[in-house]
């Protein structure tokens, strides 16, 4: 693909802005709940369980529901959004901060595979370490998977955020920290950099600089 002058950035959230730990869900199933309950988990996961949450063909109250059923009917919904949620780790303020410079020159947006249990942690997380400041400030706008019906890598999520901004996709660069992920875009013809999950952004940003061919 030839490289024309980068004008648009779509950024991941979770392992770029806010530190995510993906092993800490199954963990606290398996601690509570013991080896069985981590089949279980497996089994939901190859339904496409937790893929139909992110897009909101689950609702919050099924999603919790569900996996009381399919896990065990001892512990509460409660223990099921905290054992979820569990995969979130710190919001990293400063990485968020780094992206301001970046909109006077390119358009900036977030595409991100997430949920409302995550997002309402994410925000009272954001209040309770940054009073006044919203992840919404820092973009020109935000992409949720559950609010648009789409996730990556799947090539719509991709189309969709392209069409709502008239982005070209030559023009435009994708960054997430999950090699997986990058494959939708890059089947849209966008140009896509892997960022290493939880690290800082400052090297990955100015490799976003360089592409300015």
């Amino acid at each position: 693909m030839a490289m024309t002058k980068i004008k648009n950035i779509i950024f991941d959230l979770g392992g770029l802005f806010i530190d995510v730990y993906m092993q800490r869900f199954p963990d606290r199933i398996a601690e509570k709940l013991g080896a069985p309950a981590l089949n279980a988990l497996q089994e939901l996961q190859h339904q496409g369980f937790f893929d139909g949450y992110e897009v909101g063909s689950i609702s919050t109250s099924a999603f919790l529901a569900q996996m009381q059923q399919a896990l065990s009917p001892k512990c509460s919904p409660d223990f099921y959004a905290e054992a979820w949620n569990a995969i979130l780790g710190q919001v990293q303020l400063p990485q968020l901060e780094l992206v301001q410079p970046l909109r006077s020159d390119y358009r900036v947006v977030l595409l991100s595979n997430t949920n409302d249990l995550h997002l309402d942690a994410l925000e009272q997380e954001f209040e309770s370490c940054h009073p006044g400041a919203r992840l919404d400030d820092f973009f020109d706008q935000v992409h949720y998977s559950q609010r648009i019906g789409k996730r990556k890598p799947n090539r719509d999520a991709f189309t969709y955020v392209l069409q709502q901004h008239g982005f070209t996709a030559g023009e435009t660069v994708f960054i997430d920290d999950s090699p997986g992920h990058l494959l939708g875009a890059q089947a849209e013809g966008i140009h896509t950099l892997l960022h290493p999950s939880n690290a800082p952004l400052d090297e990955t940003i100015a490799k976003i600089k360089g592409m300015l061919c």
